[in-house]
């Protein structure tokens, strides 16, 4: 099947993932995070680095169930996940508004979202496009996590705006009502779950093959699953804790916070921008190679971030090279799981993954926010995070060619 004929067959569930990506625990809940870095410590008097471990339960919890929900996705099928989870995600930011002052009840109620919130993570996304795509998988993969760039382009302006006006609880409301009164309805109406048997569509008949790739078990003895674990952990780390940190590193700089949100929403648009364009490069180029680039320029942007006296036109590209970097993670490590480790056991494999990569990207905020703690500054961090993506790209460019699994009806 072409790669058009994939487009016209499965774009509404390509448009659910990217509606259920964006409003989702890797998408809203987490670019909006650090906009109520500076509410909160204004309202309660916490630090940087204690608000900031909220995120670090967010992600944790992410990686602890991430494994779980591969596994319930697969065996029950990623619409009645999905919706069930986002029910309860709308819950846990009503939560959130009820914060009394203790710190600990924070960190609680984050690690509450990310527990009840696995079903809106990229393991049930990614696994329904790569069952509908198999030419168009990269572009489709980045177009259905763009969705993840289109919360961080317009969340923090907005929400910063209603929070300058209302209060920080009246953002964490902002947030449930999109979630329950749009997302979950679209979600709702387009996502179509992969059909297991032959059917009638308007294109043509055709049949799901049989699925390939290895077992759990096996794919933990092979040297690919670990690369891609290994290199993605330092990475997710130091990309998810400059994103959780960038308001108050760009307001350190002498931005002031509805500027310092302004910026930090371009990289939003490189999010979207750089997903789409690194999912069309993934279909004609080896995956490894593209990483390399993509870190490496990351790695350039931070270097560059942590230099002072900057104009706001070259923070702002150091912002997009941040945000091309948080747009090509995610999409290549479930990319490269499903070309290196195949569909069959997908959920399951990127769900262990994914444990790898949120571990890092659970510890990484919490880790750069009590480094500004300790140093006064954001340059230590800046520095380890050029060394981390560094290591990442080598670490990927030493993958070999992936084997060939014909998982989609294409031919």
């Amino acid at each position: 099947m072409s790669t058009s004929a994939e487009f016209a067959r499965g774009w509404r569930t390509l448009l659910a993932c990217c509606v259920g990506n964006g409003a989702g625990l890797s998408g809203l809940a987490y670019y909006s995070f650090g906009v109520f870095v500076i509410p909160l410590t204004e309202a309660f008097g916490w630090n940087v680095g204690q608000v900031t471990v909220g995120s670090s339960f967010l992600i944790l919890g992410t990686a602890f169930t991430a494994p779980v929900v591969g596994f319930l996705i697969d065996r029950f099928g990623a619409y009645r996940v999905s919706l069930a989870s986002f029910a309860a995600l709308v819950a846990g930011f009503v939560l959130l508004t009820r914060l009394n002052g203790a710190i600990a009840t924070f960190w609680g109620a984050w690690l509450l979202i990310s527990l009840i919130g696995g079903g809106t993570t990229p393991v049930l996304w990614t696994r329904s496009v790569g069952l509908w795509f198999d030419r168009g998988r990269g572009l489709a993969l980045g177009l259905a996590l763009a969705g993840s760039g289109l919360a961080s382009m317009f969340a923090p302006s907005l929400l910063t705006k209603a929070i300058l006006a209302w209060g920080w609880q009246a953002g964490y409301l902002a947030v449930a009502a999109f979630i329950g009164v749009v997302a979950m309805p679209l979600i709702a109406l387009l996502f179509v779950e992969r059909p297991q048997r032959t059917v009638l569509t308007s294109l043509e008949d055709w049949k799901v093959p049989e699925l390939h790739g290895p077992e759990p078990r096996e794919a933990l003895r092979q040297a690919a699953f670990w690369k891609i674990a290994v290199g993605f952990f330092l990475v997710s780390g130091v990309i998810g804790g400059l994103i959780i940190n960038l308001v108050k590193l760009l307001v350190e700089s002498g931005m002031d916070r509805v500027q310092a949100a302004g910026v930090a929403g371009v990289m939003g648009l490189a999010v979207i921008v750089g997903r789409v364009g690194i999912g069309f490069l993934l279909d004609r180029l080896a995956a490894r190679f593209v990483a390399c680039v993509i870190l490496l320029l990351c790695a350039a942007g931070c270097q560059a971030l942590a230099q002072p006296g900057l104009p706001l036109w070259a923070v702002s590209a150091c912002v997009i090279s941040l945000g091309l970097g948080a747009a090509a993670e995610v999409d290549l490590v479930a990319y490269l799981t499903s070309r290196y480790l195949g569909m069959k056991h997908y959920g399951r494999i990127y769900g262990m993954q994914l444990s790898a990569f949120y571990l890092g990207a659970a510890l990484g905020p919490a880790a750069i926010g009590y480094s500004f703690n300790h140093f006064g500054s954001y340059g230590p961090a800046l520095g380890f995070a050029v060394a981390s993506l560094v290591f990442g790209a080598v670490v990927i460019a030493t993958l070999g060619r992936p084997p060939e699994f014909g998982d989609v009806a294409s031919h």
